[in-house]
């Protein structure tokens, strides 16, 4: 064991105790200690050292900072202030053992790799999760070598699920080491989808050192990574990568790849499926059918030549001529197929999916029908498959006009029912404001007549009550007995005779706005058929609510329980002068003569003569309250009687914006993007190229 190694695992006391001595190390270096102490210049260095160790391994922490604490020999002093940091570790005391980690200086790597997995685990024990995984990657990055360092740190980033540092150390570790162990913790990540937001460059450096090393397990970690990318948003990106790759990296040509071929035949099928533009896809083929060509099998050339000898045909000019050659000579010496009639039934499928996918397929199976009555696809010969695919994918090229066509009609068609129905909504206004007005009117005229009529009615009550004075009458109390009297007369007259008045002219005016609203609904009905017919189904359906007519006369049952109850009024007895007058005259004279004939006079002229228009106001002042409050909410009203008519029209409208909204982008695309529907058919061409080729059928 060397020197350094026992320093680090406290054991260079070893060193200078004798281990043929049976008495314990810590008597022992005493002894030696008072030995040293007798000599002229003792040298106490190594024992105090020694010393610390055995009080540390012994849980006396406090004794062995003392030793290490007192001077010792340059090469220990480092070593001292990281086993005094080690101590207050071991008492609990992180904050001092973190200050005294951090003042170690040493140019030892083994040292600074020590203090980093103290600190390590320190920051572990706090809950410092970020301090821990910048302490560990720091010793990996310092000293990757050291014993588990690396399996520390993998182990940790797995249990705090840290997969972006994960993968980093497995992806940098398989690099430096050449390890096949890390290329199956990577190829786990990668399976497990842990890194398919990486740029496929980042793998770029350890594929090459895989390939280098085992090309059975560079196929492997490719194939995983191929399938991560497959459907991400790097998958294009992946594929020039994994192309670069194999162009620039020299390969045996003895190797007979397993796994590449049908890696590359199935992506090649995917680049030419519809799901990408063939802009997007024009400068990754010449790479990706070289290296395709390059490590088929004799077996598979058939496939690979045909598809390079297919594109070639279809983009003359994309391919370099080395290539073309190069197809050209495995294709002739390939065995052709001449009935690979499965190819084209696959292929025809694929057009019909896509066809439907564009809203055509009914139009292709009609144009179809007359063909394959001729010809049943399902035992066609290859050649007539081929001209089944043909005659489909021409009809669909010519579709296109028709289609654009089509989405234009759509897009005039929903403009003209959107206006039709912007009329409607204008007349549903029209009508709102219309009926607001008639009904509102006639309501105002009937309050205005029913207040008159009890203005009119309220005073000629009052005055009548004269014929209760006579000339014998008890003029002391005569003020009281017709106050009484004129009241009673009020209600009587308001429960019966203006409460049925009322109830009267209310009911007619709701029998009358009851008609009103039936001749707009009317006008609705025939608003919702109008449109429903240039619609062409049942879309629009315009009810007035007629629950309003039911709150109304709710309310007006309300007002008229109120006419009930009419509050007791002072009519003669308040004190304006004229009242106390006779009031006053009144109990002077009525008990000396009740037959003054005077006194007769004055109070029946009072009474006959007298403006009770303020007190008749008052009267009725509570339901005038109560009826114009009522009045102020029928434009209200009313307007919720059309409120579903505009919520249905607002609803229908949305639908056929977005509609428009909708054909419009499509037209748009179509116009300025007509590769959205141009390639996928120059793409099933290509593909009935191959077919040809595969089936020999010029």
């Amino acid at each position: 064991m060397t020197t350094e190694n026992q320093l680090i695992n406290k054991s260079y006391y070893e060193n200078i105790v004798d281990q043929n001595n049976k008495e314990h190390p810590i008597k022992v270096l005493g002894d030696m200690y008072m030995e040293e102490m007798k000599k002229e210049r003792p040298e106490l260095s190594s024992i105090r050292y020694a010393q610390g160790e055995v009080y540390f391994l012994n849980n006396d922490f406090e004794a062995a900072i003392y030793k290490w604490q007192h001077p010792l020999d340059e090469k220990f002093i480092p070593w001292a202030q990281k086993n005094i940091a080690d101590a207050h570790f071991e008492m609990g005391l992180w904050d001092h053992a973190e200050k005294f980690y951090k003042e170690v200086e040493t140019e030892s790597i083994d040292l600074k790799t020590e203090v980093l997995l103290q600190l390590f685990s320190l920051y572990i024990q706090q809950g410092e999760q970020q301090k821990a995984v910048d302490a560990i990657k720091n010793a990996v990055t310092l000293n990757p070598d050291y014993p588990s360092v690396t399996e520390i740190a993998q182990t940790y980033f797995e249990d705090i699920k840290d997969w972006d540092h994960a993968v980093e150390l497995a992806v940098k570790e398989a690099i430096r080491t050449k390890s096949l162990s890390w290329i199956t913790i990577l190829e786990e990540y990668v399976g497990r989808g842990l890194t398919t937001h990486y740029g496929p460059n980042y793998f770029n450096e350890v594929l090459v050192t895989v390939l280098d090393m085992d090309k059975y397990r560079f196929e492997s970690l490719t194939e995983i990574l191929w399938d991560s990318y497959r459907q991400s948003e790097f998958y294009l990106h992946w594929l020039e990568e994994i192309n670069e790759l194999l162009l620039n990296n020299s390969i045996e040509e003895s190797y007979m790849w397993k796994k590449l071929p049908n890696l590359f035949k199935d992506a090649y099928f995917e680049l030419i499926s519809g799901r990408f533009l063939i802009t997007e896809i024009s400068t990754l083929i010449q790479k990706h059918l070289s290296n395709w060509l390059e490590i088929s099998s004799t077996s598979d050339t058939l496939i690979s030549s045909s598809a390079v000898l297919a594109w070639n045909d279809i983009f003359p000019s994309d391919l370099q001529a080395t290539l073309i050659n190069e197809a050209e000579y495995y294709f002739a010496n390939s065995n052709v197929s001449q009935n690979n009639r499965q190819e084209g039934i696959k292929l025809y499928e694929s057009i019909k999916k896509w066809a439907e996918k564009e809203g055509l397929l009914n139009d292709l199976e009609v144009f179809m029908e007359p063909m394959l009555e001729e010809y049943n696809i399902d035992v066609a010969s290859p050649s007539k498959i081929r001209n089944i695919i043909k005659a489909a994918i021409e009809f669909l090229i010519e579709k296109r006009i028709e289609v654009l066509q089509e989405i234009m009609d759509k897009i005039h068609w929903n403009e003209e029912l959107l206006t039709r129905l912007h009329d409607i909504q204008s007349q549903l206004h029209d009508m709102e404001v219309e009926e607001a007005r008639v009904v509102t009117d006639s309501f105002s005229q009937l309050k205005q007549d029913a207040i008159q009529q009890i203005k009119r009615k309220l005073p000629e009550i009052i005055r009548n009550c004269s014929e209760l004075i006579k000339e014998d009458s008890d003029f002391g109390k005569l003020h009281v007995d017709l106050n009484n009297e004129m009241n009673k007369r009020i209600a009587n007259y308001m429960e019966r005779t203006a409460l049925y008045d009322f109830k009267h002219a209310i009911a007619s005016w709701i029998k009358n706005s009851e008609e009103v609203f039936n001749t707009y609904q009317l006008n609705l009905d025939d608003m919702s058929e109008g449109f429903n017919y240039q619609y062409g189904e049942e879309r629009l359906k315009l009810e007035g609510d007629f629950k309003v007519l039911d709150d109304w006369q709710r309310d007006m049952e309300r007002i008229t329980r109120g006419m009930l109850h009419i509050e007791k009024v002072n009519i003669l007895m308040r004190n304006n002068p004229s009242q106390l007058l006779l009031k006053g005259a009144g109990k002077l004279f009525g008990s000396i003569s009740k037959g003054n004939d005077k006194l007769y006079s004055k109070y029946r002229s009072y009474i006959e003569n007298g403006d009770y228009s303020e007190i008749t106001e008052k009267i009725i002042q509570p339901f005038i309250q109560q009826v114009e409050l009522f009045e102020g909410s029928i434009e209200w009203d009313i307007s919720r009687f059309f409120a579903n008519s505009h919520d249905v029209i607002n609803s229908v409208s949305e639908e056929l914006q977005g509609d428009i909204a909708k054909h419009t982008d499509s037209l748009e695309i179509m116009r300025e993007k007509p590769e959205f529907y141009r390639d996928p058919l120059t793409l099933f061409d290509l593909k009935l190229r191959q077919y040809e080729l595969m089936n020999t059928i010029s």
